[in-house]
């Protein structure tokens, strides 16, 4: 569809992906034409009956900045005290092969995977979201904590890639990220931690591809060399992992699926 955003064509039929179970949906959802950016978490939509409506982009990359004007953006009304918009943009892309944009989203993701990424069974397995940790050297809050019989506690910390190159390469971060690395660093703390002489805990970043064109995620070395530094050094540390998600509108309903496990590449960019 355009360039750096849109790469290959869904391969799977939409019929196909309509008789499987999608994990998330976003319902009422309109559809409206991308006319102007205004900041980088604000833009103006002209919305199908003509009118302007601004919107808020909860999203924490530059993706923003590389739609054309003119692109179909897809958003929910929100109206709240307070607030100086009246929708936030869900997407944008193809209906049948979306580009997530919300940065809310992949927490909400992964928590709807865990059942299928995970051996135990689910009534023997503990999640905690948002787990604080405090100790002497620092505190802390991971994304979650997965708590399995005979097994260390898992710290895992979540990452939403919605920006690809013309080889279906997911790239992260796509703005520079001082947070993410800054959660490397504490992963990586965290791991040292030993409990009887052996590790106290299980690291991971996980990364949630917002498309369905991504084959793997590398990091986004020219925009966040720090990061992409840090993800190498720490690859025999950390364990990456990243999962596939696809997004379909179907009327005003955005249904997305788990389309599997792809690999990540530290050290490669």
């Amino acid at each position: 569809m355009f360039n750096g955003l849109t790469t290959n064509k869904a391969s799977v039929a939409i019929e196909v992906w309509g008789a499987l179970e999608p994990v998330f949906k976003v319902s009422r959802v309109k559809k409206g034409v991308l006319k102007s950016v205004i900041s980088r978490f604000t833009i103006v939509l002209e919305a199908k009956d003509g009118s302007m409506v601004s919107c808020h982009v909860h999203d924490t990359g530059r993706l923003i900045h590389y739609i054309p004007r003119g692109a179909p953006i897809y958003y929910v009304d929100v109206y709240r005290t307070g607030r100086t918009t009246g929708c936030d943009a869900v997407a944008t892309g193809d209906f049948d092969n979306l580009i997530l944009l919300d940065s809310r989203l992949p927490n909400t993701l992964f928590s709807k995977l865990i059942p299928l990424l995970y051996e135990s069974p689910e009534h023997l397995r503990e999640v905690v979201r948002e787990f604080p940790i405090r100790s002497p050297i620092f505190k802390y809050r991971v994304d979650f904590m997965i708590l399995e019989p005979g097994k260390p506690p898992l710290a895992v910390e979540v990452k939403g890639v919605n920006f690809a190159d013309s080889r279906g390469i997911g790239l992260f971060p796509s703005a520079k990220s001082h947070r993410a690395s800054r959660q490397l660093d504490e992963l990586r703390m965290l791991r040292n931690i030993k409990v009887g002489g052996l590790p106290g805990f299980r690291v991971s970043m996980a990364f949630i591809a917002l498309r369905g064109d991504i084959s793997e995620v590398r990091p986004f070395r020219s925009v966040d060399e720090k990061f992409a530094s840090k993800l190498c050094a720490y690859k025999d540390i950390i364990e990456y992992k990243a999962y596939k998600t696809r997004s379909i509108l179907k009327s005003s309903t955005i249904n997305v699926y788990y389309d599997g496990e792809i690999p990540v590449n530290p050290c490669l960019s």
